[in-house]
């Protein structure tokens, strides 16, 4: 029995019935809430809450709009209560007794006597309906049989509401990429279940953050068939396994699931033998010793495990999340040993705008239990291969030690953990003592044929599609720097959808350019704010020129009005007629004398994305309207050396300045212009792949747009410094909006491919 083989909805049953709606729910709480003069539950629930404050601070207490944090524990407590009737039934059907499954028997973390606050709020009643129900939701007169981690997740899931999970960090993985992940170690257990040459299996796993257990429940899969030939009985083989799979987390029913979950593992080796007794090395405490540090102990010895292999998922909560005691004990503890954040503010690494805390967790985790030469597999997000969040690990070195990025499989745009976690998820295999290498072997991992399922990694297998490729520095110099796919910057090249404008030319810039000192002497109806080279930078402006504009299209016939209406102007450039006849270019023979070209609707459209076309600087900024000190706000022209889009949606403007900003399109410039172009001409530009904002998924669109506009919103804060000054400076709140565009970016070209 294998958590593989059972029923996939078994979970789904488990909690339709037994779920936070139903009556068994609403019978344990009113009964737990109805006894505040019972010492036992109200001490239970003084006790855990205590725990949970001492253990992530005030994160569950500043939840909005959720119900009483007494009422949270009384979830806690019912599901602990399922999980117990859960463990009779197991103990029943295999014959054994589970030593020390309180959750904390090993760690003296919590001290709360579970079985006497169910004995105090649920009465005979309760426990056959809850007994019925469990035995009716498995299909099945043995319980046992039937439950597997995915569906003791799915019922923790149904009891725990959504917002308390996550304010925890709490995302459980499905078997199958817990199983991918196993896979991705150089172990003792591989996907056929042995090494060949592995014999009985020695090497020691432990899971630092296991939740249900589902890495756990794989690994014992693997352990059970590399011991079966073995020439062991089934106590050696016991004994084997629980000294090899080790299990951590500071949730108190998570400890309690993954407990469960590791005996029902055990199960097809238990039930046919003699064992009458099982120990389960997992363990309720911090495994990084930030906000607790416990003396853990197993089978009545101390245990301090050092091992060969880590794997798991780590809590995915960002920094701004985390309270504030345990910011200051992260910045106290292992930030400040391994050199987690080096600087201040805007400059640090941990806590920068939103990263989240999963690499610094995994940094902590192999400095505190990885062997010398051990290796990890850990599920994060996407988002760790670019931008600040993720520097540390692309450094490849943990402290003084080397600390390789051996592979990663990539789900791109694929919800391994279901709709609701919109993030981005891939595998990093890390590899200790091994010197830190380039470009990264990626498996990346596409939809297929069928809708894609990760119930199990032969359905991974079967519903998706794989690609071998790498990932590569975006700066060959800086091999921390953000990761794309070696091939993306071919992927970024295809159809323009958009007609690319030449900005304003007038071949005479001692006429239509304007000193302010001169202004007076013009009327401002026809003085716009103009753009040169230099004035464009990535998402801004840097300052603008003034220029006369006297058309709004060219060729226009407007000389009688512009001198009826705009004498003052007209005179201007009747003065200089002489000047303006020299002009050599033919398109400037059309219309009035003073005629310019590069001018129609477009260039008074309400958003432009513009970039120079000269030279190669691709910067790219969406622009409207400035207001200009003495000219009041007014639409910014593009000049000569420009080049821009024209649109009336800003959203679209954003979107595609996203695009055109994104490393990976960047680097498809670099490709295109290193073939023999020199400039970011209309030739060069149209070979890249900007599709219509329509004909790409609303939530695609809708992130690069507001990437772009939060770019747009942070430049102009550093722009009131000499030019050199500024391209001296990096901007470090730009640096996590530039990783979310690369990722979604590479989302989009993935889902072009298919």
């Amino acid at each position: 029995m294998t958590g593989a083989e059972h029923a996939p909805d078994v979970g789904e049953r488990l909690a339709d019935r037994l779920g936070r709606g139903s009556d068994a729910h609403a019978r344990y709480a009113a009964a737990a809430r109805d006894r505040p003069d019972d010492g036992v539950v109200a001490d239970a629930v003084a006790e855990w809450l205590a725990f949970v404050r001492r253990s992530h601070g005030d994160a569950v207490d500043s939840l909005p709009g959720e119900r009483s944090r007494e009422a949270l524990v009384r979830d806690w407590l019912y599901y602990d209560f399922l999980l117990e009737r859960l463990f009779v039934a197991v103990e029943r059907r295999l014959g054994v007794r589970v030593r020390d499954r309180a959750p904390g028997a090993n760690s003296g973390a919590l001290d709360v006597d579970l079985s006497a606050v169910h004995g105090a709020v649920v009465d005979d009643e309760l426990r056959n309906r809850v007994d019925d129900a469990l035995a009716a939701a498995t299909g099945t007169g043995t319980v046992a049989d039937a439950v597997d981690p995915d569906a003791l997740r799915r019922l923790y899931e149904s009891v725990v509401t959504r917002s308390v999970r996550l304010a925890l960090g709490e995302y459980y993985t499905p078997r199958g990429v817990a199983a991918l992940a196993v896979d991705a170690l150089e172990g003792d257990v591989g996907a056929d279940g042995v090494d060949a040459d592995a014999g009985v299996g020695g090497d020691t796993y432990l899971d630092p953050g296991c939740g249900s257990g589902a890495f756990l429940s794989v690994l014992i899969d693997r352990k059970l068939a590399a011991t079966a030939d073995a020439g062991l009985n089934a106590r050696e083989r016991l004994d084997r396994i629980t000294d090899a799979v080790v299990g951590i987390d500071l949730n108190p029913v998570a400890v309690r699931s993954a407990t469960l979950s590791y005996v029902l593992s055990l199960a097809p080796l238990l039930a046919p033998s003699d064992v009458d007794s099982v120990a389960v090395p997992v363990f309720l405490t911090d495994a990084l010793g930030v906000t607790r540090d416990d003396d853990l102990s197993y089978r009545g010895e101390p245990f301090d495990p050092t091992v060969d292999h880590l794997v798991g998922n780590p809590p995915w909560i960002t920094w701004s999340d985390l309270p504030d005691a345990v910011r200051t004990a992260w910045c106290d503890g292992p930030a400040e040993r391994l050199d987690l954040a080096p600087g201040d503010g805007a400059t640090s690494l941990l806590g920068h705008a939103n990263d989240d805390i999963s690499v610094p967790f995994v940094l902590t985790c192999a400095d505190r239990y990885l062997a010398p030469d051990g290796d990890a597999a850990f599920v994060l997000k996407r988002t760790i291969a670019k931008g600040p969040a993720g520097r540390r690990l692309r450094a490849q070195r943990l402290d003084d030690a080397p600390l390789q990025v051996r592979r990663v499989h990539d789900f791109a745009d694929l919800r391994p953990f279901g709709d609701g976690v919109r993030a981005g998820a891939a595998i990093f295999a890390l590899s200790a003592g091994e010197p830190a290498s380039t470009p990264i072997p990626v498996t990346a991992w596409a939809r297929g044929d069928a809708a894609p399922e990760f119930s199990t990694r032969a359905a991974i297998d079967a519903t998706l599609a794989r690609e071998e490729t790498e990932f590569v520095p975006v700066d060959a110099d800086d091999p921390a720097s953000s990761w794309l796919r070696a091939d993306a910057d071919r992927r970024a090249l295809g159809e323009c959808a958009h007609e690319i404008r030449h900005g304003v030319k007038d071949d005479a810039r001692e006429v239509f350019e304007i000193d302010r000192s001169r202004l007076a002497d013009l009327e401002p109806d026809r003085v716009f704010p103009y753009l040169k080279s230099r004035h464009v930078v990535k998402y801004g402006l840097f300052g603008h020129d003034l220029r006369i504009v006297p058309q709004r299209k060219a060729g226009e016939d407007n000389e009688e009005r512009l001198e009826r209406e705009w004498p003052r102007t007209y005179e201007h450039l009747q003065e200089r007629r002489e000047r303006l006849e020299e002009r050599s270019s033919s398109w400037l023979d059309r219309g009035p004398f003073y005629s310019v070209f590069g001018l129609g609707e477009y260039t008074w459209a309400d958003y432009k994305v513009v970039w120079c076309r000269l030279g190669y600087k691709p910067h790219f900024a969406v622009v409207s309207t400035v207001e200009d000190e003495d000219l009041g706000e007014k639409p910014v022209v593009p000049g000569d050396h420009c080049m821009f889009v024209a649109t009336d949606d800003e959203r679209e403007a954003h979107f595609l300045c996203a695009l055109l900003n994104s490393s990976i399109y960047q680097r498809s410039l670099d490709d295109v212009v290193s073939e023999g172009k020199s400039s970011l001409s209309k030739a060069v530009v149209s070979r890249l792949y900007l599709p219509d904002a329509e004909d790409v998924p609303d939530a695609l669109v809708d992130r690069l747009a507001d990437g772009s506009r939060r770019a747009h919103e942070i430049v102009p804060e550093h722009t009131d410094v000499s030019k050199r000054e500024y391209n001296r400076t990096t901007i470090g709140a730009l640096e996590p909006i530039r990783a979310d565009v690369d990722a979604a970016v590479e989302e989009l070209l993935a889902r072009r491919d298919e």
